[in-house]
């Protein structure tokens, strides 16, 4: 019963929320000329700019049933009642439905967009032209960040140019292009995920596998408002996979393919040396994944300070803990991330600016969750003392 209420639940939810979107979209950007749709498009403007109150409480009943839906797709996977093709069905809705969606929640996609365009359209180097360069383009009247040059490697350069392309000049089918990038991108991790479950053994993989696909952190920054961290995950999972099967040299190309995304992962590169020098025969995934899912989390550590703790920096870190899913503080930590960093969304919306407020309530509903998420685990460990607090790094290395 459960079950057949949560597949007619969850895609009615996606559709509000993909609905809702669209109450988010950029003055300055004009979606389509048609009268329908101009007239859908101004209704959801009106509730998203001018009933800000109303349009923050639908935000939190829309984040509420995608939590509640995702607990009961893992309640009900743990216990076997989803079938891989019941997972794969809801993959596909998930996609068929979000790829329509407007990135509300980040403006990065259309500075993507931009870039390629500065090689697509105009036939320039992005890391020496940025979009301030082309002051007559009208793309460039819904865009932030329109000071920075190209700061990110050559291959996500190289992954957006046929979107670019193909967009043929026209905004619409380029951001439904890029939409689609993502998507594929969404697919294979989920793919690669699966892969490496199967080569180590783990039984219940729709579990493991539903612990990604549907969480809502995921859902929102890979499908609604996508973010990079997505393809630097695929090809960090690549990267994984050959290493466990073996294939050396493809494990340490696909690595360089996800340095060269966003350089994050670069983190990994000591790791690497170590498999490369190493006479050990086979590599055992549950001895070493809890050390790169620790190298990860600290390597993205210094971003809090230098910017902010935004939600899309998980990505790659909620992909690897589908991986480790049984250690206790790894699970509680990945649930207080994507319950606080989607918290951030909210006083931005009910504000509509950047204001002190804003700033220090976003940094509160992030930290609170988190902080909630230690204090159970070490609620789960009556005898933990302040020395086992100094000690939960090395807990999670440990090796079995």
């Amino acid at each position: 019963m459960i079950k057949k209420i949560i597949f007619i639940l969850y895609p009615l939810v996606l559709v509000f929320l993909s609905v809702y979107t669209f109450s988010q979209v950029d003055l300055n950007l004009t979606l389509s000329s048609n009268p329908f749709f101009q007239n859908f498009q101004k209704a959801l403007i009106y509730l998203g700019y001018y009933q800000r109150p109303l349009s923050s409480v639908i935000f939190l009943l829309i984040l509420l049933m995608l939590f509640l839906i995702y607990a009961f797709i893992l309640r009900l996977s743990q216990k076997g009642k989803i079938s891989g093709r019941d997972f794969i069905l809801l993959v596909i809705i998930s996609v068929a439905i979000l790829i329509f969606s407007y990135p509300a929640f980040s403006y990065d996609i259309f500075n993507y967009i931009f870039d390629a365009r500065i090689v697509t359209h105009y036939g320039l180097n992005p890391y020496q032209y940025k979009a301030l360069d082309f002051p007559s383009d009208t793309w460039i009247r819904f865009m932030h960040w329109t000071h920075r040059y190209y700061p990110y490697g050559p291959v996500w350069l190289i992954l957006t140019l046929p979107s670019s392309f193909f967009g043929m000049g026209k905004f619409i089918w380029t951001l439904l292009n890029f939409k689609l990038l993502f998507s594929l991108f969404y697919l294979g991790n989920i793919f690669l995920l699966d892969k490496i479950l199967k080569h180590t053994g783990v039984k219940n993989r729709v579990y493991n596998l539903s612990l990604f696909a549907f969480n809502p952190l995921i859902i929102t920054e890979t499908l609604v408002s996508p973010h990079n961290e997505s393809m630097m995950l695929f090809f960090l999972l690549l990267s994984i996979y050959f290493l466990l099967s073996k294939k050396k040299p493809f494990s340490y190309l696909a690595l360089l393919f996800s340095i060269g995304i966003k350089y994050i992962t670069a983190v990994f590169i000591p790791v690497y040396i170590y498999f490369a020098v190493t006479r050990k025969s086979s590599i055992s995934l549950k001895n070493y994944l809890p050390l790169f899912f620790w190298s990860l989390l600290v390597s993205i550590i210094p971003l809090f300070y230098l910017r902010e703790p935004y939600p899309w920096y998980f990505v790659t870190l909620l992909g690897m803990f589908v991986l480790v899913p049984d250690l206790v503080l790894v699970f509680l930590l990945s649930l207080g991330v994507t319950i606080g960093s989607l918290l951030r969304y909210l006083p931005f919306i009910y504000f509509g600016d950047y204001q002190y407020l804003v700033i220090f309530l976003e940094g509160i509903l992030f930290t609170l969750p988190v902080l909630l998420a230690i204090t159970i685990y070490l609620l789960l460990f009556r005898k933990a003392s302040l020395n086992r607090i100094w000690k939960f790094p090395f807990i999670l290395l440990k090796l079995k």
